[in-house]
């Protein structure tokens, strides 16, 4: 074996490993309401199925799953009178909190949702 030949080999080994690292570093989240007070959540699930079957058990009846995706942190907002919510994920507990803020204050007048949970997986 020529010395290009090792080294393409090598090279190769060393960014398939780095993939499989990679993969195994990546987790799912998840958020389910009711559309009023219920919802539930889920943050670090090795799987999509995992997370939204966590989301939906953890808010109960009626309830349909409204953010799915691969992402470290995951949060919801919802407004006081609970006629508005948003739900946002990303790799910071900020990040997600700003997308589930925004997307809840789209619907309401005067900036009235408040963010519930924000959490992400360590």
């Amino acid at each position: 074996m020529t010395a290009a030949l090792r080294l393409a080999v090598a090279l190769a080994a060393i960014a398939l490993g780095a993939m499989e690292a990679l993969a195994q570093e990546q987790t799912w989240v998840a958020v389910a309401t009711d559309g009023r007070r219920n919802f539930g959540y889920a943050v670090g699930m090795a799987t999509s199925e995992a997370a939204e079957m966590t989301a939906l058990a953890e808010c109960g009846p009626g309830c349909r799953l409204v953010l799915m995706g691969a992402a470290r942190c995951v949060a919801y907002a919802r407004s006081g009178p609970g006629n508005a919510f948003g739900a946002g994920s990303g790799a910071t507990r900020e990040e997600a909190s700003d997308k589930a803020w925004n997307e809840c204050n789209q619907n309401v007048p005067a900036d009235s949702c408040s963010i519930r949970v924000a959490q992400c997986f360590e």
